[in-house]
């Protein structure tokens, strides 16, 4: 986490939404029900998840897994953004850099490219120049 501080231009990128963005496969939704009832006398309703929740023990795994697959499945498209992925990402943030500004900004196209080739998007906060 503290590698990023080890370049000249840092900076720190949100994952947005990212467990909602991370689709259950059809076949494992029975396993992840909701059971509610708005009123004491009202039926039971069944509701099946259909994307990765915050809360449920898998939810950590599924998202970490989701974007390192993610690199792997598109790192001949995106190295620079890809070999981040790999090693910079905790939890939904990615924190980064270069220690040449073009570089930097290059590697942060690839990053909003690569995310959007997986259906999420990356919201990237401004540079920070380290001394």
């Amino acid at each position: 986490m503290l590698r990023f501080r080890k370049h000249k231009f840092a900076f720190v990128a949100d994952i947005k939404k990212m467990y909602r963005m991370i689709l259950i496969d059809p076949n494992q939704r029975d396993l992840l029900r909701i059971l509610f009832k708005a009123e004491v006398n009202d039926p039971v309703k069944v509701y099946k998840l259909c994307t990765v929740t915050y809360g449920t023990t898998s939810a950590p795994f599924l998202a970490t897994r989701t974007v390192q697959q993610l690199a792997k499945d598109e790192g001949k498209d995106f190295p620079l953004a890809s070999s981040v992925l790999l090693q910079d990402v905790y939890m939904n943030d990615v924190l980064t850099g270069e220690d040449n500004l073009i570089k930097a900004k290059d590697m942060q196209q690839q990053l909003i490219s690569l995310f959007d080739r997986g259906g999420m998007e990356l919201i990237i906060s401004p540079f920070c120049v380290m001394k």
